[in-house]
């Protein structure tokens, strides 16, 4: 259950009081080397626990990033990553040119039940939006313009995604190539490029919504099944079918999504959910 916070009161303090009145404490300050943990998520742990222990209190400004990132030894990217993330948690408030300030202590992404935010699955969910207008114009395109060498590249690809299932592997990979395959087809570069822009967000999808369709056998199938419409469209020259296999993919992985029970994210769901939200969210303004 979401944990619902009254409204917090506006920051009092200056920027300059903030850094005057907030260091960080030694014992804060990182470990040289943390196995598995991004200098990012040290960051945003370690001013979320300054935050629980009233350092920094509700209402207040964080320090400037120039100030924490001299304090933690980072680069200001790192802890700018680490704010956008607190934001994105409802932790923290505001940014974009001005210090975000302390709105609650507790991540909203936080709950008993082991569930994400809302926030990261209304994200998440907003993602595959966008993809889904791209990729299915783009499928269109591979279909109108296909050629015997993008037909068979592609054919190449789906088979390694059917490798994948039937090795029990999560595809992610062979997954996101299909997808780059299809922009090859377009015989357009800019449109690779385009997916390519955000690969590490899509990967990072694709890694959630195919942990959640690996655990039946019907979303294997399905998921599968749809990879293949895709492909015999595009192979056929049907830019109409190939624009809506395509388009049905992407709604179909928002459906599964949402079909995902409480088991899911108390398990796996819940550490990959938060693994895509630090890549795919917005940096600057977070869904809402």
């Amino acid at each position: 259950m979401v944990e619902r916070h009254s409204a917090t009161r506006r920051p009092q303090m200056s920027d300059g009081a903030a850094d005057r009145e907030n260091p960080v404490n030694p014992a804060d300050r990182l470990p040289e080397n943390l196995a598995g943990r991004s200098r990012t998520e040290q960051v945003a742990e370690n001013l979320l626990d300054r935050i629980r222990r009233g350092d920094l209190p509700v209402g207040t400004r964080l320090p400037s990033e120039q100030m924490l990132a001299g304090q933690y030894g980072v680069s200001r990217t790192v802890v700018r990553e680490a704010i956008a993330r607190l934001r994105s948690d409802g932790v923290v408030e505001g940014g974009q040119g001005r210090r975000a300030f302390v709105r609650q202590a507790a991540p909203t992404r936080l709950q008993e039940t082991g569930m994400p935010s809302p926030r990261t699955v209304s994200a998440l969910l907003g993602f595959l939006e966008v993809r889904r207008g791209i990729e299915a114009e783009m499928a269109a395109l591979a279909a109108s313009r296909r050629t015997v060498a993008s037909v068979r590249h592609l054919s190449q690809a789906l088979a390694a995604v059917e490798q994948a299932a039937r090795n029990g592997e999560d595809g992610v990979a062979e997954d996101l190539n299909f997808h780059l395959a299809i922009g090859e087809g377009t015989g357009n570069a800019y449109w690779n490029h385009f997916v390519r822009l955000f690969a590490g967000g899509i990967k990072a999808a694709i890694r959630l919504t195919r942990a959640n369709e690996a655990r039946t056998e019907t979303f294997v199938r399905a998921v599968t099944d749809e990879h293949r419409q895709i492909f015999e469209a595009i192979a056929a020259g049907d830019a109409a079918r190939a624009r809506a296999a395509a388009a049905t993919h992407l709604s179909n992985a928002a459906a599964r999504i949402l079909a995902a029970d409480e088991a899911f994210w108390l398990q796996e769901g819940q550490r990959l959910a938060e693994d895509w939200a630090e890549i795919g969210l917005l940096p600057d303004r977070p869904p809402t």
